[in-house]
């Protein structure tokens, strides 16, 4: 089930953006949809470590309200996409930082909702597969969605994970031609990462939703920036 929380201040609002979802077309998920009058209750939920697959902030009626509401629910979760509908260029340039799945202008089509929400739950289902290794300490399953990067050091690979970092006997392209699929990219001759993780791509460097920043080969920095386009993440 794919859980999508809308939230605005005006009921007419929340009412047109729940009907749009739900005439997408052909979900391979089953929609569940959470409205909330206000912010006060979603930030609750957010706070009480409720996780959903897609916050989407309405305009709101105070300027820049939506975008203090997304910088607040970021706080308590660093990876929740988070999507806001805003005319500001101010919001939209803000938006980086938060960062934001997507900002919408208002009105949008709702086609472009639909491509997104049809993106996301493809990335959902591909975050459900493990990835599993062997190393001196024993078998190892992780989620993929909590691989951030694989690192090249001599015969083995370094996994650094959400949950801490593993060595183990791999070749970066072996994971390369095994984890593509998964929306992970070899973006330097030692490094294969895990797109989701991107915050922000700056000349030769990739900064991480965890702080961490990594080196970008010349020859990969073009391949990298259209795939995160694709993706709506950059």
């Amino acid at each position: 089930m794919f859980h999508i929380a809308i939230c605005d201040s005006n009921p007419q609002i929340l009412t047109q953006l729940t009907d749009n979802i739900l005439k997408l077309p052909n979900p391979s998920d089953v929609l569940s949809i959470h409205t909330f009058l206000g912010e006060q209750a979603l930030l609750r939920d957010c706070r009480q470590g409720c996780c959903y697959n897609l916050v989407l902030l309405g305009p709101f009626q105070q300027d820049h309200r939506n975008l203090a509401l997304a910088r607040k629910i970021r706080s308590f979760d660093p990876q929740m996409p988070i999507s806001l509908i805003s005319n500001s260029f101010q919001d939209s340039l803000a938006g980086y930082e938060v960062p934001l799945y997507r900002c919408y202008p208002h009105p949008f089509p709702p086609r472009i909702l639909h491509r997104d929400l049809q993106e996301l739950i493809r990335k959902r289902r591909n975050s459900c597969y493990t990835f599993v290794f062997s190393n001196w300490q024993g078998l190892h399953r992780f989620p993929l969605k909590d691989v951030i990067y694989f690192k090249a050091l001599g015969s083995r690979i370094q996994v650094v994970t959400a949950l801490g970092n593993y060595e183990y006997r791999e070749t970066l392209g072996g994971l390369e031609k095994q984890l593509g699929r998964f929306n992970f990219m070899r973006i330097h001759r030692s490094y294969v990462l895990n797109l989701q993780w991107v915050r922000n791509v700056w000349g030769r460097e990739v900064t991480l939703l965890n702080g961490s920043v990594l080196p970008l080969s010349k020859h990969r920095s073009r391949e990298l920036r259209e795939s995160l386009k694709r993706q709506n993440i950059e």
